[in-house]
């Protein structure tokens, strides 16, 4: 069972991987018809900020070979999750599918459909008690890290949805509500970081994202001055948070093989 569910998952991953050109290099920008261009809008991700998708395929495909593993095959966290990951991994190729024939609105409702489960598949991480330490390693990083980075891309996606539609994205309003929702999702990613040790890896999915979105709209494609500056602080404020969660998270493991080498 848990075999041909992996060859299904890799299946799901070669067809998105393959079907949609991204292989050959075709990123974001040039499936969408341009509306995803580094300086198409302020929300914009760049193609450094595009590229952990790649590695996000690879996570899935070896999250896919762990769940078989003697150690992973019997667990009921497992079991439960093979349903939400082969939707994740069909959403996602359909994602690119749809954005590749330059369908964007229907393609950020895959989008959004696929950060739900993903925020579905977290919840149930988070509530279970995983196997050993390779199991949390992997289950977690698959799935947060992919959480955090798909939330902003879906930012600029929509961002790029309404300017496809004729909203005026060069208009002050529109770079002022744009870094005003970057701020409030960051803040409450900054929250999550220290809810559970999953909070570590979204951030840091999310941080490479605006990280780069930040420096894209001061120094490259698209000046943004406004814009910049919240992203600067978005950019700040994930980077503390992941730092002193990763400080804390060490400070306790350090302390409890401590009391258990006692």
């Amino acid at each position: 069972m848990s075999i041909c569910y992996a060859l299904a998952i890799f299946a799901a991953l070669i067809w998105a991987v393959f079907g949609t050109g991204a292989i050959r290099g075709a990123h974001l920008g040039q499936i969408a018809g341009g509306w995803l261009e580094p300086d198409a809008t302020v929300m914009a991700v760049p193609l450094i900020g595009q590229v952990p998708w790649f590695g996000l395929m690879a996570g899935l495909g070896i999250y896919a070979v762990w769940q078989c593993m003697p150690t992973a095959r019997h667990s009921e966290l497992h079991g439960r999750l093979r349903g939400w990951v082969l939707a994740l991994v069909l959403f996602n190729a359909l994602w690119l599918q749809l954005l590749q024939r330059d369908r964007m609105g229907f393609s950020l409702i895959f989008a959004l459909l696929m950060l739900a489960v993903l925020v579905r598949i977290v919840v149930m991480i988070d509530r279970a008690e995983l196997c050993n330490n390779m199991d949390r390693w992997i289950t977690r990083a698959s799935f947060g890290l992919f959480t955090g980075w798909l939330g902003i891309i879906v930012l600029g996606e929509a961002g790029a949805w309404l300017a496809a539609l004729g909203v005026d994205s060069t208009r002050l309003m529109f770079k002022g509500i744009a870094a005003l929702v970057l701020l409030l999702v960051s803040l409450l990613l900054c929250a999550l970081t220290f809810i559970r040790p999953i909070g570590l890896y979204i951030n840091a999915g999310a941080l490479w994202v605006v990280f780069w979105i930040t420096i894209d709209r001061f120094f490259w494609q698209v000046s943004s001055p406004l814009f910049a500056a919240v992203s600067s602080i978005a950019t700040l404020l994930l980077c503390l948070c992941l730092i002193s969660s990763l400080r804390t998270r060490i400070h306790r493991l350090r302390h409890r093989d401590e009391n258990f080498g006692k």
